[in-house]
């Protein structure tokens, strides 16, 4: 009599394939960020100000 045992996965295999995710998630939303259709307006200049202290 052998009972079977529904096999754990490997943590580390786990760890991998979260960070793999993660990883091209955030590379897709930065290529769609820098390539994306809508610009987001950027300050050209910052506002006069006191330099100094």
């Amino acid at each position: 009599m052998s009972s079977r045992n529904p096999r754990k996965p490997d943590l580390f295999a786990v760890l991998l394939l979260v960070v793999a995710v993660g990883m091209t998630v955030t590379l897709a939303y930065q290529v769609n960020v820098f390539y994306g259709g809508d610009r987001v307006p950027i300050a050209s200049q910052t506002p006069a100000g006191r330099i100094g202290g």
